[in-house]
């Protein structure tokens, strides 16, 4: 996002200055969109994570057009709660992600196969929409599911017809448009992006022949699934259930049919791919907070008393604790509680923030008011499950917000290591993680060379990233200590330049340590041959250094050594 504001290449998404095409740029565009409206009035990263209200909107709006459309208006609204209200999503939502953006298009192309049935045109046309908008979110894997769903639904007579055949027409006319525009400006471009992108980012992760993405044990969605889509997933259970015990056809109806499709097909395609994350699950949770809708309706007493009391008493629990912790953490009482938050985040200094405070006390009073309502329909039971979650991840929007970010957040870190880098010349990095290179570029402007890319680079400096004791040792014992840090939470990653005695660095320590700075003599790595000229560590893993290049005098040091 960063880099199309500076540079506007609609083409190529760029992380820190090189291409990075794991990814189409339909969401990079929207979050810059939203970052040059409002960059003005807001931080540019909160400018630009606007764009994951926009898309989670989008995915809320279109779900509950397909509960009407299958079911009824209520079945809608009951639909876009439950998803609120699941357990796996809710940091995702909030998230500067692509997957919202991926999100939204399943979400439109649902719509689009839901209406189909009544409207071949406008069903066809939403079915494009969200194919090629999934698409150019997230790749292949989308419109995947779209396309294999679409192609089976002929199977149920409601989709057995030579009006869906034209949707279907429809639907690949609105969607090829977008779709080859992107691409054919890519394979133009560069036929080498296009194929990185294409085999190794799209089939290389399916089918794992790339060493790209998680890879989880057989049987991890599923397993993953059974907490990720609480409460969705025994409510869609309930309701699949209740529908087969009337032994009628209400099970074949479409708004059974078409989710219980889209579920198997999502679940089956993931179940396949070599790559597994708990966040592919997300798209998933349409069509489960849809079957899930219907079954609220057919919840007995036992049922919705017990959907109630959940609200009340395990997500109210929660909210309680949050508010408990907060205070703790500003008053100091209890002790035993403050200290130990505080020995989480050695750093944070509480204090109060008027503006969150008041939406918490807000959202809280809200909240408290509906959980204290007697839940006699279901309808009411599932409200306050969905209120009492919103109000749990609001008050760590708000009050823990600033404490959570104290352990987090890169942007002290990456101040700090720039100002220890020579001003001119190149930074060159080495297994440092995609999300380090784009902090270091939007916090401190600076664009690292990995030596994975250009291994024959002159630059002067190397920062390696890893765990202090194994992997930031030096490529070679001829190079000395500049900058050492890590996230206060961060237990031993070492941002460093290369040291010459790794073990002199002292024990293996969970705590917190504080920056070693030392400055670099300004010569290509290549022509320095580094001679320690003292070295000393004490238990904290303070470690002061101070180092004489085989090229330059001790005069010509940038000089002495600052630990923080």
């Amino acid at each position: 996002m960063l880099d199309f504001l500076k540079h506007g290449d609609w083409v190529v998404p760029s992380l820190a200055g090189e291409p990075f095409v794991e990814k189409p740029p339909l969401f990079f565009l929207v979050a810059a969109g939203f970052a040059h409206a409002f960059g003005q009035v807001l931080p540019l990263h909160d400018a630009a994570r606007l764009a994951t209200a926009f898309f989670v909107g989008i995915a809320l709006l279109f779900l509950a057009l397909m509960g009407r459309e299958l079911c009824a208006r209520g079945c809608g609204t009951m639909a876009v709660l439950v998803l609120i209200g699941c357990i796996g999503p809710t940091a995702r939502l909030h998230q500067l992600i692509t997957d919202v953006a991926l999100l939204a298009g399943v979400a439109i192309g649902m719509y689009g196969l839901a209406l189909a049935r009544r409207s071949s045109v406008a069903g066809g046309i939403a079915l494009g929409v969200g194919l090629a908008a999934a698409f150019l979110a997230k790749g292949l894997l989308g419109p995947g599911w779209l396309v294999l769903t679409a192609l089976a639904l002929p199977t149920m007579p409601p989709w057995r017809t030579r009006g869906y055949v034209v949707a279907l027409a429809f639907a690949a006319a609105v969607a090829v448009g977008p779709v080859m525009l992107w691409t054919q400006a890519l394979y133009a471009r560069s036929p080498t992006l296009f194929s990185e992108w294409l085999i190794t980012n799209n089939f290389g992760r399916f089918f794992g022949f790339t060493r790209i993405g998680s890879h989880n044990p057989p049987g991890f969605y599923e397993a993953t699934l059974l907490w990720y889509a609480f409460p969705a997933l025994p409510l869609a259970a309930w309701a699949i259930w209740t529908a087969w015990r009337r032994h009628d056809s209400s099970v074949a109806q479409p708004s059974l049919t078409l989710p219980l499709l889209l579920v198997a097909v999502m679940l089956g395609v993931l179940a396949l791919a070599s790559d597994s994350r708990d966040l592919y699950l997300m798209p998933l949770l349409l069509p489960l907070s849809l079957l899930a809708a219907q079954g609220i309706g057919e919840l007995p007493v036992i049922g919705t008393a017990a959907l109630s009391q959940a609200a009340r008493w395990g997500l109210g629990a929660v909210a309680i604790t949050l508010w408990s912790g907060w205070l703790a953490l500003l008053t100091g009482v209890p002790s035993s509680m403050n200290a130990m938050l505080l020995a989480y985040q050695p750093g944070f200094v509480p204090k109060v923030h008027w503006v969150h405070l008041s939406v918490a006390l807000a959202a809280t009073a809200v909240t408290a008011r509906m959980l204290a309502r007697r839940a006699r329909y279901p309808d009411l039971a599932m409200t306050q499950w969905a209120a009492a979650a919103a109000l749990c991840w609001c008050l760590v929007g708000t009050l823990w917000t600033p404490y959570l970010n104290a352990g987090k957040s890169y942007r002290t870190m990456m101040r700090s290591l720039a100002q220890e880098l020579p001003a001119t010349g190149c930074v060159a990095s080495l297994h440092l993680g995609e999300p380090q290179r784009a902090m270091i570029d939007y916090f401190a402007g600076i664009k690292t060379v990995r030596l994975e890319v250009v291994p024959d680079n002159s630059c002067s400096v190397l920062l390696i990233q890893g765990w202090r004791d194994t992997d930031a040792s030096p490529p070679a014992p001829a190079w000395s200590l500049v900058w050492e840090g890590a996230r206060p939470r961060a237990l031993c990653p070492a941002l460093a330049k290369p040291r010459s005695v790794p073990e002199a660095l002292g024990p293996f320590s969970k705590r917190p340590f504080p920056t070693t700075q030392v400055r670099a003599c300004g010569h290509p790595i290549g022509d320095c041959i580094t001679k320690v000229a003292a070295l000393t560590t004490d238990w904290d893993g303070v470690v002061s250094l101070k180092a004489l290049c085989g090229s330059c005098s001790e005069s010509d040091l940038m000089d002495a050594v600052r630990s923080d």
